[in-house]
């Protein structure tokens, strides 16, 4: 017997909900393109020149103006998302937004702004978030990833720490006691995180690192160790750069 769907038996929520589940880049990718192609569509029905109405062109890869032929495509919007450690390597900055389930930590990241290059936002994004000043010459590329929420691109860095100069006293006593014990000092911007901490290695690995832990939807419910602590799940390039550095001297 053939059943007809009703609405009562579809479950609609975000594509960022469902994106740790997801079988293969592939799958991952058809997803983003679709989700990506569908916002543009509906938010450019009519013409910025001249407000008349637009159609799908090229395969609804863009839209034209019946009136004055303009036509336009879509916008993709490019994001740093950063993996910042301490000068000693054995710490990351991570933070976290009011918003998110509770115990959830990442990386920062930020959109770029006009006239600015990819290096410059990783500086700059993470001194309005988290006060910290990074060692530019540190800035490397690790990957980038779509993000179609609603349109943009994701472009992950891994950067160090500016060294701090404490006085003399605390330099001795530093050397003696524990070189990871003076770690730069955070600022956090209460408008764009709730917090910002610096966390080692051994407990990243430890709390975060754990297989079918973590997730990257925002509807996530945590259990009672998650809730403590987190990270996003294996479908952020976030993860990523945290898998990476934690694994490095491995």
């Amino acid at each position: 017997l053939k059943k007809t769907l009703t609405s009562a038996d579809i479950e609609c929520s975000s594509v960022r909900n469902y994106g740790d589940t997801m079988p293969s880049r592939r799958d991952a990718a058809l997803v983003a393109a679709a989700n990506g192609l569908l916002t543009f569509h509906r938010s450019h029905g009519y013409c910025a020149k001249c407000g008349s109405p637009t159609l799908s062109i090229k395969a609804g890869s863009a839209r034209k103006c019946c009136n004055c032929k303009t036509s336009v495509y879509h916008r993709i919007d490019p994001a740093v998302i950063m993996l910042v450690s301490s000068p000693c390597n054995n710490y990351a900055l991570l933070g976290r937004k009011k918003s998110w389930p509770d115990g959830r930590y990442s990386t920062l990241a930020g959109f770029l702004e006009v006239g600015e290059t990819l290096e410059d936002c990783v500086v700059r994004e993470t001194l309005e978030e988290s006060g910290i000043a990074v060692d530019r010459s540190s800035i490397r590329f690790v990957a980038s990833q779509p993000w179609p929420f609603p349109r943009s691109l994701m472009v992950g860095f891994q950067a160090t720490a500016s060294s701090m100069s404490p006085p003399q006293e605390q330099q001795q006593q530093q050397q003696s006691s524990n070189n990871n014990l003076h770690l730069p000092p955070i600022v956090v911007d209460p408008a764009e995180l709730e917090d910002a901490q610096w966390f080692s290695k051994h407990f990243i690995k430890a709390n975060g690192l754990i297989e079918g832990k973590g997730s990257s939807a925002l509807d996530f419910v945590p259990d009672e160790e998650e809730s403590a602590f987190h990270v996003p799940g294996p479908a952020s390039l976030a993860r990523l750069l945290i898998s990476k550095w934690v694994m490095e001297d491995e």
